[in-house]
């Protein structure tokens, strides 16, 4: 049998064995079987757990590890859906967001981010454009400043309703790290900092951002739309 068909065969009885409907026999006899399987092709717990991880990836559209921002426009997508995420290389697209959650929140964070990220780049190169009487370093620098804001602004629109990951998720999410990304790396997120004039920047970006709606939608299939300048 194939190892995913096992994976989900035994998640299956596992999720039997712990509901609250399942009488004590069916308890018992889900467990014995889960654990028959378990022994039979060699899984651990740990196996069991990473297997109940949904994910969705996401290009970022360059070859160069994402910026900072890049990292903190996916992390408010990711927290608004109750994922997690990380950036990693992918062969023929360069590097792309990996969000992982479960059901449907990977797809929609994964959704978000890109969306979220081509109106972004759209304001800021509006932003940029206006800059006339710039050196190039200092147009570059206000432009990531501008980005900055953008997002900052999002972040906090996230905090208004984002619920915040349950522990079973956490811990499913960190076995399934350690199964399939045994060697991951952990970056810190650092601001750019503001000088004279380049506060501008950021304030320009927060209150463009502030024009993003997100709204994350409740129900049985977690519906999400996403809104800016009015138009969906």
């Amino acid at each position: 049998m194939d190892k995913q068909k096992v994976l989900d065969k035994v998640s299956k009885l596992m999720a039997l064995a712990n509901s609250n409907g399942a009488t004590p026999n069916e308890v018992e006899t889900a467990l014995r079987h889960a654990r028959a399987l378990m022994a039979q092709y060699n899984l651990e717990h740990e196996d069991i757990r990473a297997s109940l991880v949904d994910e969705a990836s996401v290009p970022t559209h360059t070859r160069r590890s994402p910026a900072d921002w890049h990292h903190s426009l996916a992390l408010a997508c990711a927290e608004a859906f109750d994922c997690s995420h990380l950036s990693y290389y992918r062969h023929g697209q360069g590097y792309c967001f990996k969000f992982l959650g479960k059901g449907v929140g990977p797809d929609l964070a994964a959704y978000t981010y890109s969306s979220l990220l081509n109106q972004l780049q759209k304001a800021r190169r509006e932003h940029v454009a206006e800059l006339t009487r710039c050196q190039l370093k200092t147009k570059r620098r206000r432009g990531q400043l501008f980005a900055e804001g953008w997002i900052r602004a999002v972040a906090q629109k996230v905090d208004q309703f984002a619920t915040g990951m349950n522990s079973d998720t956490r811990a499913e999410i960190s076995a399934y790290l350690s199964l399939h990304h045994p060697n991951l790396q952990h970056t810190n997120i650092s601001s750019t900092p503001a000088k004279g004039h380049d506060r501008s920047s950021l304030h320009a970006g927060w209150e463009a951002g502030k024009k993003a709606q997100l709204r994350r939608g409740v129900g049985r299939d977690r519906q999400a739309a996403l809104v800016h300048g009015g138009a969906r």
